[in-house]
């Protein structure tokens, strides 16, 4: 009873008419309050399970192909295509057993594997599998009654995109691909409880849906990091950054004007601030996307998003700092400046939500 107490005193502090309070806490009061055990499974066992997933599919995998069970690209077709029919309609089983839900997830990932195997071995092209690819995610997406395999579906149609236009004269719509998933990303989040109220119904779509598109927004990323191992022809980088620039101020505006309620003026002094701190990555746009995930996280208060965010812009600040054309000393007072106004503006934020929750 104690946190029905403190949802009900947030809805009565809070600013909304009359229909959208009653809907709100309707929704709240037969919802939020119940224990979904799919959802309340902590993050590292939900990895430890996808792993697992993965790690005995390929040894399955393996074993079928050492022992030339499947020694035609028809019959890694017919059986790939079973195992993720076979993995879907298991997920429709008893939902509180992790072990039914890790079984349905590795039959999925086994048929994915050995369709795309299949089908590749037929056609001879990279691009036909990634349609494949594509029309198969959006199934399992659609259908299957399970956390895990709609996330990893989400992730999964933004690396098949990639696939389709790889090496293509049109791989520069890479930037409109992470722009439309930063721009997707910071909806989904910022709109929370409405689409929640609106999939009330389709409750297995908004938590699978939402951190896959930032952890399919991340990885996507990964190509802006200059390596030696593959060749990326994007050269204009600034296009995704100048998107999630704007993202970035939709984010602040909202946290510093509407829930504290400060003045335009230093709104406008923290996004011109923002601005020079990030105007040197223009072209590591890996970095202002990892931090707008971890104010993404900060605001909504998700230490999942955080963690993420934390990973991701430690791995591109290390790229960016090892791509300046500068020398050591200089990269290390570049590097010294940035952690110490990273750590001033966390502070600063820090110092916001405590007042905020004073008030």
């Amino acid at each position: 009873m104690k946190s029905t107490k403190k949802i009900i005193d947030v809805l009565n502090e809070s600013k909304l008419d009359k229909d959208r309070y009653e809907l709100y806490s309707s929704f709240l009061e037969s919802n939020l309050l119940s224990i979904d055990s799919e959802t309340n499974v902590p993050w590292f066992v939900k990895i430890i399970t996808i792993f697992g997933a993965w790690f005995g599919s390929l040894l399955f995998l393996g074993f079928l192909l050492i022992a030339q069970l499947l020694n035609s690209g028809e019959s890694m077709i017919v059986t790939g295509s079973l195992f993720i029919v076979s993995g879907i309609a298991i997920s429709y089983a008893n939902k509180r057993n992790h072990l039914i839900d890790a079984f349905s997830l590795s039959l999925s990932i086994l048929g994915q594997l050995l369709l795309g195997i299949g089908i590749g071995s037929k056609t001879h092209e990279i691009k036909i599998v990634c349609y494949a690819g594509l029309i198969i995610e959006t199934l399992i997406y659609l259908f299957a009654q399970s956390y895990t395999q709609k996330f990893l579906s989400v992730i999964l149609m933004p690396a098949c995109l990639l696939g389709i236009i790889w090496n293509s004269p049109i791989f520069e719509a890479t930037q409109f691909l992470i722009g439309g998933l930063t721009i997707a990303s910071v909806l989904i989040w910022t709109n929370e409880l409405p689409l929640l109220i609106w999939l009330k119904k389709q409750r297995y779509f908004y938590v699978p849906t939402a951190y896959g598109v930032v952890s399919g927004l991340l990885l996507t990323l990964v190509l802006s990091i200059n390596n030696n191992f593959f060749e990326v022809n994007i050269n204009h980088w600034y296009v995704s950054s100048l998107i999630t620039f704007l993202s970035l101020s939709f984010i602040l505006h909202k946290f510093l004007c509407q829930s504290l309620e400060i003045g335009k003026k230093p709104f406008w002094i923290v996004i011109i601030v923002t601005a020079i701190l990030f105007a040197p990555t223009i072209q590591a746009p890996g970095v202002i996307s990892s931090a707008l995930i971890i104010i993404l996280g900060f605001a909504k208060s998700n230490r999942a998003l955080l963690t993420l965010g934390l990973i991701f812009l430690a791995t591109f600040i290390t790229s960016f700092y090892y791509s300046l054309q500068q020398t050591l000393l200089t990269k290390s007072l570049i590097l010294m400046t940035t952690g110490i106004l990273f750590l001033v503006i966390g502070f600063a934020f820090g110092q916001l939500k405590k007042k905020v929750a004073i008030q």
